[in-house]
């Protein structure tokens, strides 16, 4: 449903904050807060019939986490494929899903996403995995691997299709 904004919640008050508003049609999803607290990644479309892009946002804890006028910036945009799910890695590269190499759930045609690897400024992107169908919601493991689910179709119901994966931020193992 369009006009989800990034938000702050401050929990001694119970108020929320808007970090970053993507106007009356528009979507941030999936945020990932970087290691120093100063930077926040997140995805975000602006328009119900726009795919998502990848976006970061640098705050300043020492102002109450506003956000530093004119830090945020689009990582990806590609127009044919939405970027979703990322995380930062220790690295300073960012790991996320992308319907990139576009694939198809074999029941209802809905487009499925693989992971990728790109740098901190959004370059050098690069597909780490090569499942059939979802590689998604990365999350990162204390000794550097990367944590998925990923569905695969084989013959079960949709609920327990999903199983969690590890990864190198190479793509290997």
């Amino acid at each position: 449903r369009p006009g989800g904004a990034l938000k702050l919640l401050h929990p001694q008050t119970g108020e929320a904050t808007t970090l970053v508003d993507p106007g009356p049609e528009g979507v941030v999803r999936d945020p990932d807060v970087h290691f120093d607290g100063r930077r926040i990644l997140f995805s975000m479309r602006t328009v119900r019939d726009e795919n998502y892009s990848i976006y970061e946002v640098e705050v300043a804890p020492e102002r109450g986490h506003a956000v530093v006028p004119g830090s945020l910036r689009r990582l990806t945009n590609e127009p044919e494929a939405s970027d979703i799910d990322p995380c930062y890695l220790p690295d300073g590269r960012i790991v996320f899903s992308s319907t990139r190499e576009p694939k198809y759930c074999h029941c209802n045609m809905h487009i499925m996403a693989n992971l990728y690897r790109m740098d901190g400024d959004g370059a050098n992107i690069h597909q780490i995995g090569k499942s059939t169908l979802f590689e998604g919601h990365a999350s990162l493991l204390p000794d550097g691997r990367i944590l998925y689910y990923r569905w695969e179709y084989v013959d079960r119901n949709y609920g327990d299709a999903e199983g969690l994966w590890t990864v190198n931020p190479d793509g290997t193992n």
